[in-house]
């Protein structure tokens, strides 16, 4: 369990331009740009002004967009989130996960017509750990060394071993020649940074104002289909500034926020490419409440939500449901499984089944108490196994199907394991009463007796519109099925003080996926504490193959739906406005906007 809190650790940093989890949104400057750049020659997009155009040491999302242009890295993720390589030839993989060797494309070349080599590779990874705050630098966290071996040959040992290393190593490559021996203020200035390895490279540049890329003709991965339009980069203050200009027609191609996109719809003008961004949307349940603790009310809760109203209304379709904190076509998704979705009759089957369940609990830790005789050993079990009752009797008393629908099945069971000494003769036949019960037998007015008292606190930032009107959708379901609820708008700081005090029932939050496809990011962060999953965990972060990563992704996420142990909204479109003017679709990611910009047409 140690290795995983520690791989879970550096799991933790690897989020590359982010903010974590939260409840808030992105702040925008109130500047404005007004400048304008005309004429068709260009494809023309704009960036934050930079602090510098050194790739290793900008921290703006919207530099290291263009910047993605013009250098190259060793892997990069497609549309979907999938790892290809990029720089690389070959690669293999020690069977213990701590090194990879790796053969770089013989063909690759400087823009000043220099070959790139693996001494470059390493120069990076030393100019990375050197520099704390780069954007990069928890991603080379679990590296220890880099060893060249030739020019185009190099072997990366890690720290730990761990399933996704692969993943990390997405971070761009610079030029040992141009940079090394510079120090940090002269590491920053342009001049030192105006040689790449990528599609594009920089012609002219103008500092804090713009600056023109062109095609590299010498580029390995040059195919026919490529254009030669030059790119014309505008310098603006802001976020903001962006969208207007893309509003104005003076920038071709833009990443906007959910919140401006509505500025673009029924507009002849532009063309909207969506794809899945890495924020994601959840309900997180607090299992110090006892109700929650139970597995049937939150099977209850979970067949109660009605998903597909929240992506429709809250989110206005600007969302991609999802089950589980991947994206929905990654490899590692499991598409086939079945998740709990929105059925009042199975949500009031499964409140039937938590009055039987609820009572054995309690019978069962009041036979405990008053024969003082519990162990170490079952005081963990109870701790680790988050409800008993749902691995013993009452799974055994009403048999559950395999897409979490209660059978109408009346097959009855008996565990006489507690009748063991006389004293326990009265407990026990009360127990056994109960068991021969099914959910059937549950009255109306029983459930009305468990819920008379639960009134759930759902916590919800008040300052991000869609989680909110989820919040109000979720109350409304859980009301229809006899829950009460009270929903709490707060303050960000206000909603991150409720959850590190646990002050709240249920809590929808969100956070931006890590660079990896590790989702224990967001299962981690559950207050869910399970010995079968801890070792679900520790075997994916161990998995040695694609295949193995899949198999056990595989029983997570069927692990994680049939013990219901959170809600999942989905994953939020990012979206990038093009003017209709371009032809063509980009193959946009959150890590490179831009991609296949090479290969759009213009009129």
């Amino acid at each position: 369990m140690k290795k995983v809190v520690k791989l879970v650790s550096i799991l933790l940093a690897l989020m590359v331009f982010v903010v974590g989890c939260s409840a808030d949104t992105e702040k925008k400057s109130e500047e404005k740009n007004t400048s304008k750049q005309d004429g068709s020659q260009y494809i023309n997009l704009t960036m934050i002004k930079p602090t510098t155009i050194n790739p290793i040491l900008n921290n703006d999302k919207s530099v290291s967009y263009v910047l993605n242009l013009v250098y190259d890295s060793l892997f990069e993720f497609d549309e979907n989130y999938n790892l290809q390589p990029k720089l690389v030839d070959s690669y293999n993989i020690s069977s213990n996960n701590k090194s990879i060797d790796i053969t770089l494309k013989d063909n690759i070349k400087w823009h000043n017509g220099q070959s790139l080599t693996a001494s470059d590779v390493k120069y990076t990874y030393d100019l990375i750990k050197k520099n704390t705050d780069s954007s990069y630098y928890s991603l080379v966290s679990n590296i220890s060394k880099i060893s060249v071996n030739g020019s185009k040959n190099l072997t990366i040992t890690f720290k730990d071993g761990y399933a996704f290393s692969l993943e990390t190593l997405i971070f761009p490559i610079v030029s040992k020649d141009k940079l090394d021996g510079l120090k940090t203020d002269e590491l920053k200035l342009a001049k030192n940074n105006l040689v790449g390895s990528g599609a594009y490279k920089i012609k002219k540049y103008e500092d804090r104002d713009y600056m023109i890329l062109e095609l590299n003709n010498d580029y390995y991965d040059l195919n026919k289909d490529n254009n030669k339009k030059e790119v014309y980069v505008k310098m603006v203050p802001d976020t903001e500034s962006q969208t207007e200009m893309v509003l104005s027609l003076d920038s071709d191609i833009s990443k906007v926020t959910l919140g401006s996109i509505s500025k673009f719809t029924d507009n002849d003008n532009f063309v909207i490419n969506k794809y899945q961004g890495r924020n994601y949307d959840y309900v997180l349940f607090n299992y110090d409440n006892k109700y929650l603790n139970n597995l049937d009310i939150r099977k209850a809760i979970s067949f109660a939500v009605d998903r597909e109203s929240i992506i429709k209304d809250a989110y206005s379709d600007r969302a991609k449901l999802s089950n589980f904190p991947l994206n929905s076509t990654s490899k590692y998704y499991d598409s086939d499984l079945k998740p709990l979705s929105y059925n009042t009759e199975n949500a009031q089957n499964y409140l039937k089944k938590a009055v039987l369940s609820l009572d054995n609990t309690d019978n069962n830790t009041a036979s405990r108490k008053s024969n003082d005789t519990n162990s170490a050993d079952s005081t963990d079990n109870n701790k680790n196994d988050v409800n008993s009752t749902e691995n013993t009797k009452s799974e055994d008393t009403n048999k559950v199907a395999s897409d979490g629908n209660i059978k109408n099945n009346t097959e009855q069971t008996s565990n006489n394991s507690e009748d063991t000494t006389a004293k326990n003769n009265t407990s026990t036949d009360k127990t056994n009463k109960q068991e021969k019960r099914t959910f059937k037998d549950v009255t109306h007015s029983e459930v009305k007796e468990m819920l008379k008292d639960i009134t759930f606190k759902i916590i919800v930032n008040k300052n991000n519109t869609e989680r909110v009107k989820a919040a109000n959708i979720i109350s409304n379901n859980l009301e229809a099925i006899g829950i009460k609820t009270e929903i709490k708008d707060l303050t960000e700081d206000d909603m991150q003080k409720a959850l590190k005090e646990k002050d709240y029932d249920l809590a929808l939050i969100g956070c931006e996926l890590p660079a990896v496809s590790d989702a224990t990011y967001v299962l981690n962060k559950l207050g869910y504490s399970d010995k079968k999953l801890d070792k679900y965990i520790t075997q994916l972060q161990n998995a040695t193959s694609e295949e193995e990563i899949k198999s056990i992704y595989k029983t997570i996420q069927k692990y994680v739906k049939e013990k219901a142990i959170f809600i999942s909204f989905g994953i939020l479109n990012d979206y990038v406005v093009l003017n209709g003017r371009l032809k063509g679709e980009l193959n946009s990611n959150d890590f490179d906007v831009y991609s296949g910009i090479d290969k759009i047409k213009m009129d």
